[in-house]
């Protein structure tokens, strides 16, 4: 991996072998697999040998070290030809780009897919891995999530798309669950009186056990002024006249009890401390438990386990720059430089891949789970954009809990002076899902920007940013440790 920019630009000289003393000449076409264009303003990007001169349209081309070169040129509609010359001593290449200007197409309504109400109710129960999201919408991340919830517990659908059920959560409350995560049959959701109510500490965890006559669906959030966690049980009816603390809490100040709707209860779990740990929600028989992580004995890094991940690999490569890098082999660089820093800072590491491998996003989930990671931090980089100007690094959470994190790792970031593409909440990200740890996604650069690729495409910048990326995690741990 410490080798990924000569290996880049033997692809790239491959390609004008042939041309002998000429310099190789490759245009970059991304995605787009014809020349026809629908927008008069168009990038050209190339690619040839580091050291050599550009020319797009007469004018000449920054060429970066990595041998990728472009510009911005405006496209009459028909038919463009743009010449394209590299010059070296040994010699020249020409060559004429061709691109047609039309106009863009007629495309089909991308208004969400209709939900249709079914003639009678229809009672499902959820499987392994299920779901419940706000809506029927979508995109390349899927709908935006409520959470996860347990197997076993019934719904009733009252209506469908073609992959969702529209079920219903209460009189007023409702929600949509991919079909391929419940089965059909069972009584469908009941409402229920809640029985006994507990708080106890259970070693590492504090436990919110609440007794039921049967499994009810859920949805939970954090606050983070004050700290607390909400979850909200449909179907439930408030008749715990007596919630119990057996012994001292490590982490859960009180709990209270709120009837939000007449069939809607709200658990809302006031913490002792600003930053969380985690927490998880399950069924144990028809008795919910939600476990609240203590804080780690130490917020020294040799006494802590973290978690990273390098996005993307194995038959997944991810995005591809210009000059050949692939996104799966500079995530894993980074991964690795950083799981070696935080290693000789005495840190437990749990990687959920250290080659070229492709786990799934539950894979990855659960090896983090069963490590019982502290927190985690997931790697990659983008794409998209204006390719001739610096798009910047990014840092992404879902949960409100997992902000200082996601923040820290950004300001990290920014110090090495990057151009800032924005920190972003309530990322649908499936890594950035679980809310047993406090977990984060660095979008480190674009492959796509020229002068982002030239960065990536250097094994000592990626070192760099692996410190940064080390010294985020730092930062969040020492706020962490301020505020007790």
């Amino acid at each position: 991996m410490t080798r990924l920019f000569t290996a880049t630009m033997a692809c790239v000289l491959t390609a004008g072998a042939a041309a002998a003393a000429n310099p190789p000449l490759k245009i970059y076409n991304g995605d787009r697999r014809t020349d026809t264009v629908y927008t008069a303003k168009h990038y050209l990007i190339g690619v040839t040998e580091p050291g050599a001169t550009a020319y797009i349209n007469g004018k000449e081309a920054h060429v970066y070290r990595t041998g990728s070169f472009g510009a911005e040129v405006t496209l009459s509609q028909g038919d463009n030809n743009i010449p394209v010359t590299v010059r070296t001593k040994g010699g020249t290449t020409d060559t004429n780009v061709h691109l047609v200007l039309a106009q863009r197409p007629a495309v089909a309504s991308t208004a969400p897919e209709e939900t249709f109400t079914l003639p009678e109710p229809v009672a499902v129960t959820t499987t392994e891995g299920a779901y419940l999201q706000y809506g029927n919408g979508g995109d390349r991340l899927g709908g935006s999530k409520m959470g996860f919830i347990d197997a076993g517990i019934p719904l009733t659908a009252v209506g469908e798309t073609r992959n969702l059920y529209k079920v219903a959560l209460g009189q007023q409350a409702f929600a949509y669950v991919p079909k391929e995560y419940v089965n059909a049959g069972g009584e469908g959701m009941k409402v229920y009186n809640t029985g006994s109510t507990s708080v106890s500490n259970i070693g590492t965890a504090d436990r919110v056990a609440v007794s039921l006559p049967g499994r009810l669906p859920y949805s939970s959030y954090t606050e983070i002024d004050p700290s607390t966690i909400v979850v909200k049980l449909y179907g439930a009816t408030n008749n715990t006249n007596w919630l119990t603390q057996r012994n001292t809490p490590g982490m859960i100040d009180y709990v209270d009890l709120r009837q939000d709707e007449s069939d809607v209860l709200s658990l809302i779990i006031h913490l002792k401390e600003k930053y969380q740990w985690g927490y998880s929600i399950a069924y144990d028989g028809n008795v919910l438990n939600i476990d609240v992580r203590h804080r780690p004995a130490s917020l020294e890094l040799k006494d802590l386990t973290i978690g990273l991940d390098a996005g993307h690999g194995g038959p997944y490569p991810g995005a591809h720059s210009p000059s050949g890098l692939t996104e799966k082999e500079v995530n894993l660089d980074i991964v690795l430089k950083l799981a070696d820093i935080l290693r000789k800072k005495g840190a437990n590491v749990v990687l959920t891949r250290s080659g070229d491998t492709g786990p799934s996003m539950t894979e990855r989930k659960n090896i983090w789970r069963e490590a019982g990671v502290n927190l985690a931090v997931s790697v990659h980089n983008n794409a998209s954009g204006n390719p001739l100007i610096p798009m910047g690094t990014s840092s992404y959470y879902k949960h409100l809990f997992s902000r200082a994190l996601a923040q820290n790792l950004h300001s990290s970031m920014l110090e090495l002076g990057l151009a800032n593409f924005g920190l972003t909440g309530n990322f649908n990200f499936s890594l950035n899902g679980p809310t047993d740890f406090p977990n984060a996604l660095v979008e480190v650069l674009f492959m796509s920007s020229l002068p982002d690729e030239e960065m990536l495409a250097d094994p000592e910048m990626r070192t760099r940013l692996a410190q940064q990326i080390a010294k985020g995690i730092e930062n969040y741990l020492a706020q962490v440790k301020a505020s007790l």
